[in-house]
């Protein structure tokens, strides 16, 4: 499993490809809480496989995106979701540019 930073990464990327703009939204799609979601979010929470299952199943994308290194991979034998690559694209060019500004 990956670290719980990249963790947290992945799980507000997860929510942008599935247009899940906060946590109630998500807690909404989920038997989670918002609570507990919230704090998946911080350093202070931590992610289990049971956590991930469910919100990878409320977005919409396979266990995978939270378990592999290269998330081409998680995505690749996703034959639903054809338009899965160019959206986590899409996110990537935001995570960067959200990044750049934070550094400057």
């Amino acid at each position: 499993m990956l670290d719980q930073p990249e963790i947290r990464r992945r799980i507000r990327a997860a929510m942008a490809l599935a247009d899940i703009s906060s946590w109630d939204e998500l807690a909404d799609r989920t038997p989670l809480s918002r609570s507990t979601l919230k704090d998946l979010g911080t350093v202070r929470g931590r992610a289990t496989e049971t956590h991930l299952r469910v919100i990878a199943a409320a977005c919409e994308l396979p266990y995978a995106w939270f378990t592999v290194p290269d998330l081409g991979a998680a995505i690749a034998d996703d034959a639903e979701h054809p338009s899965l690559t160019e959206r986590l694209e899409a996110v990537e060019r935001q995570l960067l540019a959200l990044t750049r500004r934070r550094s400057e």
